[in-house]
């Protein structure tokens, strides 16, 4: 077998594998031996004893056209394994054609394409540290205070601050999805939920009805509220001082100066961690734009024409196409997207390797005892569970993997400290301002959604 460089377009190679007349026949042989395996009924001779000639004559063109070809094709994927190159998708077989005096398999390479990373165009945003923790603080004051609050029944209707304590019944046209359930409402302006809202200027014992619509898969359904007031409270709140810190009966734990401290330990394990996190999504989101690669158009096309085909096999294509209005559009897309993700994989991929960073059993360990609190599962459960999930598990280290080049890429950035208090950031004004419209909708929807599944769900606070 002969092989020979036909043509080079920046990642792509394209090869001719070249048989001769003796190649060939060595393939006739191993043809006739795989069609012999599969024991194929051709009259007049038994399964798997049927001769060469025979299956040329009975089989014509495509038995050196299809049947030998293929193992042709097996023989240059042996020939490719051994090479172990660094390919970004698969070997295109782009033609095999074969006679009895010899035949070519025509192959497209797609190699990994030459990268030029700079770092120092990295622009990375962090929240400013005291700022964070004073108003982390805050919070686990004001948290604790209103936790150890004094209750005081009162008959006078609800107001602002007052807790209020229910029956609540939900009904979904004649189904109750919710019956008499015991439930406490604490009266906050910022709190926007109807439920919260229809409970302000009510006394124990009147029974409140309001109607909440939700809109799903584009049809309407109502939501009855039945709310019966069996008592409001007045929440009389301590003072926070060191006698109320005395009687929390926390270990080590007498003056509010303690308690801060403690709660700015508990802030800045917080702050370091989602830091990471937030450095590790601006980073990656920024690959794409402060990489260069060196691709063919080649390899673009065959990566969209293969991600069309797939929709369309899945019978999401027409789906998508109603998205974009065009063909040209929804193929433009497909094809940014595409490179974008092969920037930041690649990127990824080189720095890893220049680092040599690993993942160790340790990094899944401490990724699992994170994620253990939001999955609702004990840490060695959620370890566990991306052991034994190949899926699950590749993404897990994908993301540790980022983590820790997103670290040294962090190094090389230029990193800017923002305020978040009003009037301090003008630039995060001007984006507040912008996605104002945005963001209202958003929590509108997100507050509906949940109301919803509370409804549907009367497990769930």
């Amino acid at each position: 077998m002969e092989i020979k460089e036909v043509e080079r377009d920046k990642n792509v190679v394209v090869r001719e594998y070249i048989f001769d007349a003796d190649d060939v026949k060595k393939l006739e042989d191993k043809t006739v031996e795989e069609l012999n395996k599969k024991g194929y009924l051709i009259e007049g001779f038994r399964p798997g004893r049927v001769p060469k000639e025979v299956y040329k004559l009975r089989l014509k063109e495509a038995f050196y056209g299809g049947y030998l070809a293929n193992e042709a094709v097996k023989e240059v994927d042996k020939k490719l394994d051994k090479e172990e190159l660094k390919l970004i998708i698969p070997p295109v077989i782009a033609d095999a054609d074969f006679t009895a005096d010899g035949g070519k398999v025509i192959v497209e390479l797609h190699l990994e394409p030459e990268l030029d990373l700079d770092p120092t165009k990295l622009k990375i945003k962090k929240a400013k540290e005291d700022e964070v923790l004073d108003g982390y603080i805050d919070m686990r004051a004001k948290y604790i205070v209103e936790e150890h609050a004094i209750l005081e029944p009162k008959d006078d209707v609800a107001r602002e601050g007052d807790l209020v304590k229910v029956k609540e019944t939900v009904l979904f046209g004649d189904k109750e999805v919710r019956k008499a359930e015991e439930r406490e409402y604490v009266l906050l302006s910022e709190d926007e939920r109807d439920v919260v809202r229809n409970l302000y200027g009510k006394k124990a014992g009147e029974i409140v009805e309001f109607e909440k619509p939700y809109e799903r898969e584009g049809e309407t359904m109502v939501y009855k509220y039945i709310l019966e007031v069996e008592q409001v409270y007045n929440r009389i709140l301590p003072e926070l001082n060191d006698e109320f810190v005395k009687g929390l009966s926390l270990e080590d734990i007498e003056t509010v100066d303690q308690l801060k401290e403690k709660f700015r330990s508990e802030g800045k394990e917080i702050y370091d961690k989602e830091l990471d996190d937030s450095y590790r999504m601006q980073i990656i989101d920024q690959l794409p734009a402060i990489v260069e690669i060196d691709l063919s158009d080649k390899t673009v096309q065959r990566v969209v024409e293969d991600i069309i085909d797939n929709l369309k096999e899945n019978g999401k294509y027409d789906e998508y196409l109603k998205s974009y209005n065009s063909e040209e559009s929804l193929v433009e897309e497909l094809k940014q997207y595409y490179v974008n993700l092969l920037k930041k994989d690649l990127a990824v991929k080189k720095i890893a390797e220049e680092k040599n960073i690993k993942v160790e059993d340790s990094d899944i360990k401490e990724y699992a005892e994170i994620v253990s609190v939001e999955w609702g599962v004990s840490p060695d459960r959620a370890e566990a569970l991306i052991r034994g999930k190949q899926d699950l598990r590749n993404e897990v280290i994908m993301e540790i993997v980022e983590s820790k080049v997103a670290q040294i890429l962090a190094e090389k950035a230029e990193i800017e400290e923002v305020s978040f208090k009003n009037g301090e950031n003008e630039e995060n004004e001007k984006s507040e301002e912008s996605n104002d419209g945005k963001d209202d909708e958003e929590n509108q929807e997100s507050q509906e959604n949940q109301e919803s599944q509370e409804s549907q769900n009367p497990e769930v606070e």
